[in-house]
């Protein structure tokens, strides 16, 4: 394909990002958004140590993942995992990435301590600032690719300076996506900042806050390179304000971020804020499993303290109020425990001890669901629920067993909750149904692998305490 690219014409094409007040009407959530929030308000009064953990966890998953979307490196849930949570060996993991990898993630990490501490002092944004986080966040980075009189080119990237050449989007179609043009862009980065500083935009819902200044940001696109690693660090200073998370956008998630941007470009504002109200909210939910996991002693502990013991050696057609049919709620169910069985199954397949058998399987809860608008999946012959087992063998023969069943909203709708429960423990796994169908959204993956390495831990840890009793007696 021939592309005319004249750099002119783009410029020309430019449409200047809107003013708030364009923005100021759309909704949020307001009921979905005061659960989450409140439950983060509850553990920050009776964990703050705790989910300071969990809250490191979320920022290094969002500073490692702001990199891969743009290209910079490639990451999955598995890899991200590993660096959120500092798994063993992650500093070797991501070296085997290439030698830039791990400079770009500490520049990366570096810039959201940077808009972590802005937050926390709740100071006025000023281009200054947004200049010096282009700089941190592109530390790392040396040069980038450019347009000039001799066409395409590969430059230095100017640190804090904006742009010094048109930086417009040639689309795979041929299509040209306009930015601000070099001499508007002090302008526009002017009025941006403004906007933010107005009263409507500091009264406003901080869902709305980061939307729009992520959007205006990447509609002015002020810097040679690093505007989307910009933009989502600079909205989370407004989820960091109201709920100490960053946006939370994995790599997975790109093509819907991308078409979220796009229908807002298109007008549809509603679109975007919507995509990243929800993405604070998974920061939020990730945040909480994270530090039920960090409540459990490590798992490698309560092994060594195990091994220590034994020395060296129905209605399938009728659908809810949002169009679902029983099928496919019970559908969804039967995804969640599937993903949670291979998750505990994976948790325990890595002990590696040769003194604690697990054992695992499905099983079939009858009764009462825990909640009065909830009921239990009709898939009998699959088996509506998980057990598993954790045993020390002989002279102990002692065992840990946790029951887990899962029940679904009776009229289920988009924003309904699946409960997973811990009969044990009466803990659960909520789960928003639009993150099983029609797939498993990535978030969730990472959520169940919290959730399910806090399960074998609190197990581990029980065993560990039977096992010392009998060394006692």
């Amino acid at each position: 394909m021939v592309i005319d690219f004249d750099p002119r014409k783009a410029d020309a094409a430019y449409k200047p990002f809107p003013p708030f007040v364009e923005w100021a009407n759309i909704g949020v959530d307001e009921t979905r958004w005061a659960r989450y929030t409140t439950r983060l308000k509850e553990l920050r009064s009776t964990s703050p140590e705790l989910l300071g953990k969990a809250l490191e966890i979320v920022k290094r998953a969002a500073a490692f993942d702001t990199g891969a979307i743009e290209g910079l490196y490639s990451t999955d849930r598995g890899f991200t995992f590993t660096v959120a949570t500092q798994a063993a060996m992650w500093e070797d993991a991501v070296g085997r990435k290439g030698a830039k990898v791990r400079p770009l993630f500490e520049s990366q990490l570096r810039a959201y301590d940077l808009v972590l501490d802005l937050a926390n002092k709740a100071v006025p944004i000023a281009e200054a600032w947004i200049r010096r986080l282009h700089e941190e966040i592109c530390f790392s980075q040396a040069t980038y690719r450019a347009w000039t009189e001799l066409g395409w080119q590969e430059l230095a990237l100017p640190k804090a300076e904006y742009k010094h050449s048109p930086n417009h989007v040639v689309k795979a179609d041929g299509t040209v996506h306009s930015y601000a043009p070099v001499d508007m862009t002090p302008t526009e980065m002017f009025r941006l900042v403004e906007e933010i500083r107005s009263p409507a935009f500091e009264s406003a819902h901080p869902a709305l806050q980061a939307a729009y200044s992520h959007y205006a940001l990447a509609a002015i696109h002020p810097f040679g390179d690093g505007n989307g690693r910009v933009a989502r660090a600079l909205a989370s200073v407004f989820s960091y304000r109201c709920c100490s998370v960053p946006i939370l956008i994995l790599t997975e998630s790109r093509s819907g971020y991308l078409s979220a941007l796009a229908a807002a470009d298109a007008g549809s504002y509603e679109v975007f804020v919507e995509f990243i109200s929800n993405r604070i909210m998974d920061a939020i939910q990730m945040s909480e499993d994270a530090l039920a996991a960090a409540a459990s002693p490590p798992s490698e502990s309560s092994v060594a303290a195990i091994e220590s013991f034994y020395g060296p050696a129905g209605d399938a057609e009728r659908r809810t109020r949002e169009g679902y049919t029983v099928e496919e709620v019970d559908q969804a169910a039967m995804r969640l425990l599937q993903i949670v069985g291979e998750e505990l199954a994976q948790q325990v397949g890595s002990l590696s001890s040769s003194v604690i058998d697990p054992v695992m399987g499905r099983i079939n809860f009858s009764g009462q669901p825990m909640k009065a608008s909830s009921r239990l999946p009709l898939r009998a012959s699959e088996g509506t629920g998980l057990y598993l087992s954790l045993s020390a063998k002989a002279p102990v023969g002692a065992s840990v067993v946790r029951d887990f069943s899962v029940e679904v909203p009776i009229d289920c709708g988009r924003e309904d909750d699946l409960l997973l429960h811990d009969l044990k423990r009466s803990a659960h796994l909520d789960v928003r149904i639009t993150d099983l169908l029609p797939s498993p959204s990535p978030q969730l993956l990472i959520r169940v692998k919290l959730w399910a390495e806090g399960v074998v831990r609190s197990m581990l840890d029980e065993l560990a305490r039977i096992v010392k009793s009998q060394e006692r007696s």
